[in-house]
């Protein structure tokens, strides 16, 4: 194609220098590039200040110099001046071994601009960090910042206009929610407000005996460590304990290396934070924490897997652990409890949709479908099942495809024979 191409041309300018001059069109010169608009410079300047105010804010934490990081905050807003100031020391006491931010989009909203004037520049902006020991990859949240013009100098004059805007629990991270103190084990790091000392090491101490819990109940080898978040607040990432959430104890949330939306529809999780309910604080131990971390120890699988076996496979693991407490008796009685009770109130294993808004005891029918998967198939080949699901169960007809091929079972045949089952005792 391209040599058909170049003949053409050649043709062409033959017949340019074999017509009379007369004849010949006189191409003018090229023009110049045109310069770009005011506009677009103006747009190109700010762009560039506003990246050099987030290295500067990530140069700040990283050389703990409070100054730097307050160097950019509008002087006008005090409050937002000791907040961040807060915000500051919360970030420097967790020591990230790495932190950035960048510009993500701009965004657009009249009464923010009514509020702070037409030098307004909302944006949205992506916190990539990692902390030690907890994050195995540098993970992604966001934020909205509103930065003004004074006098041709960007400053950053408020933090949470776009905060409605943003995903769930988007700018309620633990260093968001005021002062906060870490307490740290081994494989645990825990945050509660700043002089709740003995609470923290308490929790490290719980979640030591739940992680040796997880290691000895649940096959997959994960040398990962523990994120457990113990403030007293209710709404902590996207974990709403006022709301749906409130009968909870703790929730694990995941962390994402790619948010959703950024590179794929679904993000692309990395991990995961425990957070507990405040109400539930005094009540946490080795048994409610083996739960949550196997769900910490399982978030980077891929997260498709269906929640019956999520909190089924967690339940195994935490009664496995009252198990070696209390003995077989307890297991078995609670086993008939769910055969007896809450297997009539169900027709089908629990479904995704309204699983945490159901009042079954849906905990205990999902435990007894992974138990009993574990006495079919035996427990590595269910911690497989478990990840080629996590992985691969994007629709039903995967999950089904999946549990046939490793267990012999779909979901519906699965449920009738947990209809139809008699513990051994």
């Amino acid at each position: 194609m391209s040599g058909g191409v170049v003949y053409t041309v050649e043709e062409r300018e033959q017949d340019a220098r074999n017509r009379p001059a007369a004849t010949r069109t006189v191409s003018p010169p090229a023009a110049k590039a045109s310069k770009p608009s005011r506009v677009a410079a103006q747009i190109a300047a700010r762009r560039v200040a506003i990246d050099t105010i987030l290295l500067r804010r990530a140069q700040a934490v990283e050389a703990g110099n409070e100054n730097l990081f307050l160097a950019d905050v509008d002087p006008a807003n005090k409050k937002l001046r000791a907040e961040q100031k807060i915000l500051f020391a919360n970030l420097v006491e967790i020591g990230f071994s790495e932190i950035g931010y960048s510009q993500a989009e701009e965004r657009f909203n009249p009464a923010v601009v009514r509020a702070h004037g037409s030098t307004t520049y909302l944006v949205r902006v992506l916190m990539r960090y990692q902390i030690p020991k907890i994050d195995f990859t540098p993970v992604t949240t966001e934020l909205g910042y509103t930065f003004v013009d004074r006098a041709g100098r960007w400053v950053l004059t408020d933090d949470n206009d776009l905060d409605s805007d943003l995903g769930p629990g988007a700018h309620r991270e633990v260093w968001d929610l005021g002062r906060i103190e870490l307490q740290r084990g081994p494989r645990v790091l825990v945050a509660v407000e700043k002089g709740d000392t003995k609470r923290g090491r308490a929790i490290v101490t719980a979640a030591t005996e739940g992680l040796n819990e997880v290691t000895a109940y649940w096959p997959r080898r994960w040398n990962g460590s523990v994120f457990i978040i113990a403030l007293d607040e209710t709404d902590v990432r996207d974990a709403r304990f006022a709301d749906e959430d409130i009968e909870s104890a703790a929730s694990t949330g995941s962390t994402f290396s790619s948010l959703p939306g950024q590179d794929t529809a679904d993000g692309t999780v990395a991990g995961g934070y425990i957070v507990i309910n405040p109400n539930e604080r005094d009540r946490v131990d080795e048994i409610l924490l083996s739960h949550e971390i196997t769900h910490v120890a399982t978030a980077d699988l891929g997260g498709y897997e269906p929640l019956w076996l999520a909190e089924g496979a967690a339940e195994y693991v935490s009664w496995k652990g009252i198990e070696a407490i209390s003995g077989p008796a307890e297991v078995a009685k609670w086993e008939q409890e769910v055969i007896d009770d809450a297997m009539p109130q169900l027709t089908s294993l629990p479904s995704d949709a309204g699983f945490y808004q159901n009042s079954a005891d849906v905990y205990g029918v999902s435990w007894l479908a992974v138990r009993y998967l574990v006495q079919r198939i035996g427990l590595d080949k269910v911690e497989d099942l478990y990840e080629d699901m996590a992985m691969n169960g994007t629709d039903q007809a995967s999950r089904d495809r999946i549990l046939l091929s490793r267990s012999g079972l779909t979901e519906a045949t699965l449920w009738t024979s947990l209809a139809t089952y008699t513990p051994q005792r």
